[in-house]
């Protein structure tokens, strides 16, 4: 992926744990509209942020992806039809659906998880 993981590995049990606030503070330092947190353990996490104006680039993953609106709002393409969301949306999308988000007036910061 093109974006650093801000935690590779769990060894120790204080790494099992992560603020919003660093994780938004790493994703401001990379220059991309996502970060990945964990990847260890069979899941991957991150978060997505997506400004107004910005376009999600994502393409379709071969596993089955969950997605959690932490604040914004804005739509969801999946198989080429909109739907709106909203902060404290969760939304479910089943591997290789073509699938994006779409932004609305205010940022939109989205939590994802899938089998890694």
């Amino acid at each position: 992926m093109l974006a650093k993981c801000v935690i590779e590995s769990l060894e120790e049990e204080e790494d099992n744990f992560v603020g919003l606030d660093k994780v938004i503070a790493d994703l401001n330092g990379t220059g991309n509209y996502f970060l990945n947190v964990f990847n260890n353990k069979g899941v991957e996490l991150g978060i997505l942020r997506l400004r107004t104006g910005e376009i999600d680039t994502q393409l379709p993953h071969p596993v089955n992806e969950v997605y959690f609106v932490v604040e914004g709002k804005g739509f969801i393409e999946i198989k080429g039809k909109l739907k709106p969301v909203k902060r404290a949306d969760f939304i479910f999308v089943p591997a290789d659906v073509h699938h994006r988000f779409i932004v609305d007036n205010q940022d939109l910061v989205v939590i994802y998880f899938f089998p890694s």
